[in-house]
């Protein structure tokens, strides 16, 4: 079997090198400066590194990114800071070296620190009144637009008629009738984020909507 080593080789002369295999992942951290990050690569013939799509957002290659036998390749990568859109929060690139055949793959996963995510609902309860029809469920978060494809969440209650994560994931909108069951009704909310680097957040809020007070009758 062809072997193919992907290691830092920046930090020391004398840090191990870890052989990789067929379809392996090697987890890299960095802190959230803006630096280059080398990796050496030893394998029996050519070899090349590519990078997704959302990496080039703020990871390139110093340098080539093929070659042949042993040689390395440099990434470059900019500071995790906050942008006017993106707030800083910690992000992960991810580039796949390859040998020419096809046969022997290291996927690199390349985690920069930054802000962890905070992901909950301002309040646990949320009251509405019977004759409200719209509400919005207040979500107190730090994520930006580049992370609310990532949101998901969910509405138990039979009452609600349809539902919303807005743009920016500040908020889920709530759509229901006028309350005319003669009783108070409830719902849960629940929602859910899973970050870049793999971990979950998940919050759980009720909507109580209340009755309508009906007007007893008068008899003369």
């Amino acid at each position: 079997m062809m072997f193919l080593t992907a290691a830092l080789i920046a930090v020391c002369a004398c840090q191990k090198v870890e052989p990789l295999t067929k379809d392996t992942e090697q987890i890299v951290y960095v802190t959230a400066e803006a630096g280059i990050h080398s990796f050496g690569v030893t394998t029996e013939g050519d070899w090349s590194v590519v990078m997704d799509e959302d990496s080039k957002r703020w990871c390139e290659f110093s340098g080539p990114s093929y070659g042949s036998g042993q040689g390395a390749f440099s990434v470059k990568y900019d500071a995790n800071l906050f942008d006017g859109v993106r707030r800083g929060i910690r992000r992960q690139a991810k580039f796949t070296v390859v040998t020419d055949d096809k046969f022997t793959s290291v996927t690199i996963l390349f985690r920069q620190s930054g802000l962890a995510p905070h992901f909950e609902f301002r309040q646990d309860t949320y009251e509405i009144d019977a004759n409200v029809t719209e509400s919005a469920i207040a979500i107190n978060s730090n994520l930006s637009v580049y992370e609310v494809p990532q949101i998901s969440y969910s509405v138990d209650g039979a009452w609600i008629m349809s539902s919303e994560l807005s743009h920016n994931g500040s908020e889920v909108k709530v759509y229901c009738s006028e309350n005319n069951s003669g009783r108070e009704r409830s719902a849960q909310i629940r929602i859910s984020y899973m970050d870049c680097w793999g971990e979950t957040f998940t919050d759980t809020a009720t909507i109580t909507q209340s009755d309508k007070v009906q007007n007893p009758e008068v008899t003369e």
